[in-house]
């Protein structure tokens, strides 16, 4: 018996994320990410043949394909992602916490401290084969669950080898509140959080405030939920932000991230906190838009904790690239544990990574 895994998009660089594992003769997708540029077309679901889809959380790159799997195909998500699917896509709820059987393979979730309704998800084949999604230990706001041990990890490592604390983002986005600002954000993900956090920086500054109210009906959804799925100690200030009212004219203005943006508040700097596409980039550089990021996704220290938790064997680093000194430090971080574009033995598993991201664990 022996458990497949195909990465068919996520490894070497940022991307869709859409992963393939094989064991006990079925075959479950975990993630169905779209294109995260607009020009960009995915070709990881071409002629896909699977038995099941598990999604890990709502946010594009994850979600973003799913249009184009067959809409016989069983998919599995929490009840919050479900909104986030194609009109009318059939699905099944995956617990926020829990256990779970899909197609004869016990999947186990736990919350990802990522995003509203984003979880984990760990495959009870072999030694174990745990998927972070996109994870994150740092936030205020959601909690992160410790997973069960298994012996493959497929992780997020979007940051790369970056390592900079919660503390060090805060602190240089606090120094740039001197001046109007619209901070676009992904609405279920980190929106959340640093809602809270302007409101209150907002207060001790006398400055005037606005919440998108989509992220208020977020917030209102995660106030909903059962209390155990947020960090504790919060529910007052979440009730309070909720009941305050607009500002007319704001200084601060956290607002979802659309391509209309820079016309909806032309009189506002716009400070992005998360991932720039090419064209973002191209405006970061002329300095028309500032940037500085808000922790989302699991530091290095934070990956390397978490694959000494798991007792893992194998590790893959997703959604960051691994070439040259991006591929030392991740040498460094994980030893003989790591899963590269190359071939590997370790504790008599022999794993073979293929240009296109594929290896196989035989028992």
């Amino acid at each position: 018996m022996s458990v497949n895994i195909e990465i068919l998009s996520g490894l070497g660089a940022k991307g869709p994320a859409a992963i393939l594992v094989e064991a006990q003769g079925k075959r479950l997708l975990l993630d169905a990410g779209g294109a995260l540029h607009p020009d960009d077309t995915i070709t990881w679901a071409n002629n896909l043949d699977v038995d099941a889809v598990l999604i890990s959380h709502d946010h594009i790159d994850h979600i973003g394909g799913v249009a184009e799997l067959a809409e016989n195909v069983p998919l599995y998500c929490t009840p919050l992602v479900a909104k986030a699917l194609p009109h009318n896509r059939p699905w099944h709820p995956l617990p926020e916490r829990g256990t779970l059987e899909v197609e004869g393979i016990i999947v186990t979730t736990g919350q990802a401290g990522h995003s509203l309704g984003g979880v984990w998800l760990h495959l009870a084949v072999e030694g174990g084969v745990y998927y972070s999604g996109d994870a994150c230990f740092e936030s205020q706001l959601l909690p992160f669950d410790t997973p069960p041990k298994a012996a493959i990890a497929l992780l997020d490592a979007s940051y790369g080898s970056y390592d900079q604390p919660q503390a060090h983002c805060v602190q240089a986005i606090s120094e740039h509140l001197y001046q109007p600002l619209a901070f676009p954000v992904p609405e279920t993900g980190r929106a959340l959080e640093m809602a809270l956090w302007l409101a209150k920086e907002a207060d001790r500054r006398q400055l005037t405030l606005a919440i998108d109210p989509v992220i208020r009906d977020n917030l209102a959804a995660l106030l909903a939920l059962p209390a155990t799925l947020r960090r504790p100690g919060l529910d007052h200030s979440i009730r309070s932000l909720l009941a305050r009212q607009n500002a007319y004219s704001p200084t601060l203005m956290l607002m979802c991230d659309r391509s209309d943006t820079p016309q909806q508040w032309p009189n506002h700097h716009l400070l992005h906190t998360g991932y720039l596409t090419p064209d973002r980039r191209a405006e970061l550089a002329a300095g028309q838009i500032s940037w500085q990021r808000w922790n989302v996704h699991l530091r290095a220290s934070h990956l390397v904790a978490l694959a000494d938790q798991l007792g893992a064997t194998q590790v893959v680093p997703l959604f960051t690239q691994l070439a040259n000194n991006e591929l030392n430090a991740w040498h460094g971080l994980l030893g003989e544990r790591l899963c590269t574009a190359q071939r590997l033995s370790a504790h008599s598993r022999l794993v073979t990574l293929s240009s296109l991201g594929s290896f196989a664990c035989p028992q």
